[in-house]
């Protein structure tokens, strides 16, 4: 009688194919490995881009806003009591009577009663005090008024129009461990005659190794590193607002590593009514010429060229 031998896989056999089998799953560890290391690496810098790109829109949107008060209510009343002056009264007939003048329209109260001429007098409107609104510009730098008033902190006090400035601080990194550069804003509800100074300030971005600002406008031939509206200002620059800010800014997480990457944007941001008086057609321009149409108008002129078109926002962003 014949006794069939068992068939199976020899002792080579099996030790080879577990010698693949545990190479291709040491080789599917390590792709795996390395995908997860490049997915934190590309959410790092999309993290780090998003927070230079929130940072300044918010600057973006407060230059646009920028706020430079006048009283058009004011000035209107003020260039029609200049005209009138400046006309002649109508000579009077021999009659003695004046020709042609209105007579005067009977005054009442809220009540229906009769207000003399004496009363009109002595119900004189008190005098105006307009809001100081100054624009402070440096190479690193920036104070100025705007209408960006959206609360960013919560409570944070609201107004109609802000003071806000930027600047660029020495400060500790969000996780505590080093120091590093940081562009605070402060905002402050209060409007005075210094700009410069008051409110809260928060940071805004941190780890920035660069933040240079710029500003053309009137009366000057190329950008300037300062613009000065307040009496420090030259005289192209006091009382007018430039017409564009340009701000050039660099992040870098670890500036200590060599490794570790640089983050760069710069944007050319029109003030969107930047509302000079040489530029509106205001009372004091008008003798001159004034501008026509749907808006304040930057002329050309002797003493500096006509402000570029610029789309809003336009810029670069660079790695």
């Amino acid at each position: 009688m014949k006794s069939s031998s068992a068939s199976g896989f020899t002792l080579i056999e099996v030790l080879i194919a577990v010698a693949i089998m545990s190479t291709l799953g040491l080789l599917a560890a390590q792709t795996i490995k390395q995908a997860i290391n490049q997915k934190k690496v590309i959410q790092e810098i999309v993290s780090d881009t998003s927070r230079l790109r929130d940072g300044m829109k918010i600057f973006e949107k407060d230059v646009q806003l920028a706020y430079h008060h006048r009283d058009w209510e004011k000035e209107i009343i003020d260039l029609a009591k200049k005209n009138k002056k400046a006309t002649p009264a109508p000579a009077a007939p021999a009659g003695g009577a004046a020709s042609g003048q209105p007579p005067q329209m009977p005054v009442f109260d809220s009540n229906g009663n009769l207000v003399s001429t004496q009363e009109q007098e002595a119900n004189i409107e008190a005098p105006r005090k307009d809001p100081t609104t100054q624009f402070v510009g440096k190479e690193n730098e920036i104070h100025f008024v705007t209408m960006n008033t959206g609360r960013i902190l919560k409570d944070m006090p609201q107004a109609d129009f802000v003071e806000v400035g930027y600047s660029l601080k020495e400060c500790t990194s969000f996780e505590g461990k080093r120091s590093t550069k940081c562009i605070y804003r402060r905002v402050s509800p209060w409007v005075d005659e210094d700009v410069t100074k008051g409110g809260d300030e928060f940071v805004l971005v941190e780890n920035v190794t660069e933040f240079n600002l710029r500003y053309l406008g009137r009366g000057k031939q190329d950008w300037n590193k300062d613009w000065r509206t307040d009496g420090g200002g030259d005289g192209a620059t006091r009382g007018n607002f430039p017409w564009l800010v340009e701000v050039s800014v660099t992040y870098q997480k670890n500036p200590e590593k060599e490794t570790s990457k640089k983050h760069s944007m710069q944007l050319v941001i029109p003030i969107h009514f930047p509302n000079n008086k040489e530029e509106s057609g205001s009372s004091d321009s008008l003798g001159s010429g004034s501008a026509t149409g749907g808006g304040p108008a930057a002329p050309t002129s002797p003493g500096g060229p006509a402000a570029p078109t610029v789309p809003s926002g336009a810029g670069g962003f660079t790695q």
